[in-house]
């Protein structure tokens, strides 16, 4: 993984809060977990953060959205719907944006719950099935369409909605892309693609289009790269649920670290890192949150810059 380059150090993260028992959805799912053949009891992807110290994160097989209040370790059900949901982000306007496998892009009101349709369709199409989800400073809404494309169907595609409506594709050849982020200064665009168990590098042209993708990161496994995020620095964070892992590379790709769940972790169940995000509090800035998806755990590392994300004003 490092190439020619020292192999950097790993950092053992600490365990912040357990999803509890109570809490576990008592309804049936037809979301099989790939590995083990049915549904799990829990499934935790799509973390983000707000102003308030709260982390919000959804339970996929259970189309349900958990807030966990860090200054009280409470957790809390915000919302529950007949979906899928993945990717989720925050909007200027308060409201969480969600990438819902079977629904499309939803927008959710974190304060009653209330879930709204966003965008359901292209033109009068379905989507294969979105996956993750991010804002932009101006609004602009990215999420990736993923589906089960791979190596064998390159089709899946990123797409931008902008405040107005105008949906534009931006990749249409995705093997399978999943999380996505922007570096800080949003000139580029990084998108995971798990089954080629790479990240791509997007550059944003001024027309709003990206020409000379790249291939930036390269890993390996049986399953590829999930979610990132960077810091101030332009470090980018890639999340590898099958190594068990998150990488950190700087924006050349060079490796930094590589951040592993906490020593006490029972090691008979395989861990799945799938997503992470800096905390948005001026305490927890240079706090890397990550959820450990099928125990329900919630897991923390101090990091020496400060989160680089689009954190929503109002949020």
């Amino acid at each position: 993984m490092s190439g020619f380059f020292p192999i950097p150090p790993t950092i053992a993260a600490r365990r912040i809060a357990s999803v509890p028992q109570a809490l576990y959805a008592t309804t049936e799912s037809e979301w099989v977990l790939p590995s083990a053949g049915k549904p799990p009891t829990i499934f935790l992807e799509g973390i983000t953060s707000d102003k308030q110290g709260n982390l919000f994160m959804v339970d996929i097989p259970y189309g349900r959205i958990l807030r966990y209040d860090i200054a009280k370790g409470d957790f809390s059900v915000v919302s529950q719907w007949d979906g899928e949901p993945n990717g989720l982000a925050l909007r200027d306007d308060g409201h969480l944006v969600v990438a819902d496998y079977k629904e499309g892009i939803l927008s959710v009101d974190p304060s009653s719950g209330k879930v709204s349709p966003l965008l359901t369709r292209r033109n009068l199409e379905r989507f294969k099935g979105p996956n993750d989800i991010i804002v932009a400073s101006n609004g602009d809404i990215y999420f990736t369409d993923q589906g089960q494309t791979g190596m064998t169907d390159p089709t899946g595609l990123v797409y931008r909605l902008s405040p107005s409506g105008k949906l534009d594709v931006l990749l249409s050849n995705g093997p399978s892309p999943n999380g996505l982020v922007l570096s800080p200064d949003e000139k580029f665009l990084y998108v995971a693609m798990t089954r080629d168990n790479s990240v791509w590098r997007c550059p944003l042209q001024k027309d709003g289009s990206t020409s000379k993708v790249m291939k930036f990161f390269t890993a390996f496994g049986s399953s590829g790269p999930d979610g990132l995020t960077v810091d101030a620095a332009g470090n980018l964070f890639i999340c590898h649920a099958s190594l068990e892992c998150i990488f950190v590379v700087d924006k050349t790709g060079r490796p930094l670290a590589r951040i592993v769940a906490p020593e006490d972790r029972d090691p008979s169940h395989p861990a799945h890192f799938n997503n992470c995000i800096f905390g948005s509090t001026e305490s927890d800035r240079n706090i890397l949150y990550f959820v450990d998806s099928a125990v329900g755990d919630v897991y923390a590392v101090d990091w020496e810059q400060e989160g680089g994300t689009i954190l929503r004003a109002s949020a």
